[in-house]
């Protein structure tokens, strides 16, 4: 898919309805801020933000996927544009399609009235797999932050009691000459975690946590923490 592309296609769409991001935001509940990063071809709506996207606009869920209007009908594509999603989706996720067992896809939502994400998880009896992107602040009460660095961990609260460090992004120890807005700081993190071996055991998997270590220019460490949740189980 051309990211660029697909921007311009929601800025265009977006101009013609006279619609500011912000309102545009809105409608959808998401961020001014992750409008920005659709129309700038830095990232793209998640499947069910295309969804709403489509209603909004007018427009099917293929032409915002080609970044243009198609204009086609015809019932074989539909078939093409359903196979490109699922394509989409298992290249995004580094899957390898199992012809054995289905996957179960599943959103990841955070519990934190400061920050918003992307998610996915997704698992079938043998192999689970995740993807966080889009780790955005989004507190509108508060003036936004700035730091010099960041650092994100992922972390597993297991069902025994222990904590699991899964991944890792970013370090304190290169800091920035000059401070810069926490948004800023985090518009390229992501985790991408192949062959995850969830520990709830058949239990739903409202264990995962994200660590955000932000430094100040003092030379403060300011801690956020990032529950996320799971609306099924991992078994």
């Amino acid at each position: 898919m051309n990211q660029e592309k697909i921007g311009k296609f929601i800025l265009n769409l977006r101009k013609k309805y006279n619609l500011t991001q912000a309102q545009l935001a809105k409608k959808l509940n998401v961020t001014s801020q992750a409008i920005s990063k659709w129309e700038n071809g830095r990232g793209i709506p998640d499947i069910e933000l295309l969804k709403k996207l489509s209603e909004e606009f007018n427009v099917s869920i293929s032409d915002l996927i080609e970044g243009e209007n198609t204009n086609k009908t015809n019932w074989w594509v539909y078939l093409i544009f359903l196979i490109t999603i699922i394509t989409v989706m298992v290249l995004v996720l580094i899957f390898t399609n199992s012809t054995e067992n289905s996957f179960v896809f599943n959103s990841l939502v955070c519990d934190n009235d400061s920050f918003s994400i992307d998610g996915v998880i997704a698992y079938n009896d043998s192999k689970k797999s995740i993807y966080i992107s889009n780790i955005e602040y989004c507190n509108e009460n508060n003036e936004e932050p700035k730091y010099i660095a960041v650092e994100c961990i992922l972390y597993e609260n297991t069902s025994d009691g222990k904590i699991n460090k899964i991944a890792k992004y970013g370090s304190l120890n290169n800091p920035l000459d000059n401070s810069s807005y926490i948004s800023d700081l985090l518009k390229d993190i992501e985790f991408n975690i192949d062959d995850y071996d969830c520990g709830c055991n058949n239990k739903t998997c409202n264990n995962l946590t994200i660590v955000l270590n932000a430094l100040d220019e003092n030379g403060d460490t300011v801690l956020y923490e990032i529950p996320i949740e799971i609306d099924n189980t991992c078994n």
